[in-house]
C-alpha cells in the first residue's frame, strides 16, 4: 500500500484511487497520515478539522469519517481496520516507513545531507533529487486546510526549500552552474530573505558567464533585507558580492561563508 500527501492526497498500491472520499475524509486521513504511527485524539482532530468552533456533532462525525476512510482502505485493497485502529484517547494509523512518501522523502533526503557532509556530491544530488522528486504539487493540495492544519502544512513546504536548497549546493559544488540557475530564480523568489540562497544565485549567475545579473541580484537582495527588515546583508553575503567584483568567485568562497 502507497500513501502518499506531498501533492494530492493519494491512497493505492500503485496508482491513485478515484473519488478518495469526502473533503473532510481526506482531511482527516491527511491527518493521521502527517502523524503516521502516533495517536490523534479526537479532540485534536476536532480542532484541525473545522475552522471556527467545532458543531455539536464534530465527535459523532468524527466517527463516520474514521468509518469511512477504513472504507476506503478497504477498496485500496488493505484491510481499513487494521490500518486505522481505535486508540485512546483517539485513533492512530499503521503505515510502514517505505509506505509513506513523506518518510521516504525524509530518508532520501538525509542520506543526500550525508553525503553532502562527505563532500561525495554525485550521491548527495541523486538521492536529494530523488527527494524532492516525489513531490506532486504542494502538499494535501486537494484538501481544504483549516488555520490548525496550515501549520504543518507550511512546514513541509519550508522542508521542500531546506532540500533543494541543498540539492542546488551539492549541484554548484558539480560545477553545474546553468542547470541551478532557474532554480535559485524560484527559490529567491519563494524566499526573498534568505541570504544562503541570494548567494547561491550570484555564484551560479556569475559562473554562467553573467555577472551584471549576479551584481543585480546583490541590490536585489540588499533592497529585500533592508526593506523587510532593515538589516544590511550579513558579512558573508557582502564576501561573495566581494569576490564577485573582483571576478574571484569560487566554490570555496561560497564554502567558507556557509561554514561562517
Amino acid at each position: 500500500m502507497d500513501f502518499r500527501v506531498l501533492g494530492p492526497v493519494e491512497v493505492g498500491p500503485a496508482s491513485r484511487v478515484s473519488g478518495l472520499g469526502t473533503p473532510k475524509q481526506r482531511a482527516l486521513l491527511s491527518i493521521l497520515l502527517l502523524n503516521a504511527n502516533h495517536i490523534v485524539s479526537v479532540d485534536r482532530l476536532t480542532a484541525m478539522l473545522w475552522d471556527g468552533p467545532a458543531p455539536r456533532s464534530a465527535i459523532a462525525n468524527v466517527y463516520s469519517y474514521v468509518a469511512g476512510v477504513r472504507r476506503l482502505l478497504d477498496i485500496a485493497g488493505d484491510a481499513g481496520r487494521d490500518r486505522l485502529i481505535t486508540r485512546m484517547p483517539g485513533y492512530l494509523l499503521r503505515v510502514r516507513a517505505d509506505e509513506l512518501d513523506l518518510s521516504v522523502f525524509d530518508r532520501l533526503a538525509m542520506q543526500g545531507r550525508a553525503a553532502l557532509r562527505r563532500s561525495d556530491h554525485e550521491l548527495a544530488a541523486e538521492r536529494l533529487g530523488s527527494a524532492l522528486a516525489l513531490w506532486r504539487g504542494k502538499p494535501l493540495e486537494d484538501v481544504r486546510v483549516t488555520p490548525a492544519l496550515m501549520a504543518p502544512v507550511t512546514a513541509l513546504e519550508g522542508r521542500r526549500i531546506d532540500v533543494l536548497n541543498d540539492l542546488v549546493q551539492a549541484r554548484l559544488r558539480l560545477g553545474l552552474h546553468k542547470e541551478v540557475v532557474g532554480e535559485l530564480r524560484e527559490l529567491v523568489t519563494a524566499s526573498p530573505l534568505s541570504e544562503l540562497t541570494w548567494s547561491q544565485y550570484m555564484f551560479a549567475l556569475y559562473r554562467s558567464g553573467r555577472k551584471g545579473e549576479a551584481l543585480g541580484a546583490y541590490l536585489d537582495a540588499r533592497r529585500n533585507l533592508v526593506s523587510q527588515t532593515g538589516v544590511e546583508p550579513s558579512a558573508y553575503l557582502r564576501r561573495v558580492h566581494q569576490a564577485i567584483l573582483a571576478g574571484a568567485p569560487s566554490t570555496e568562497v561560497l564554502e567558507h561563508c556557509w561554514r561562517d
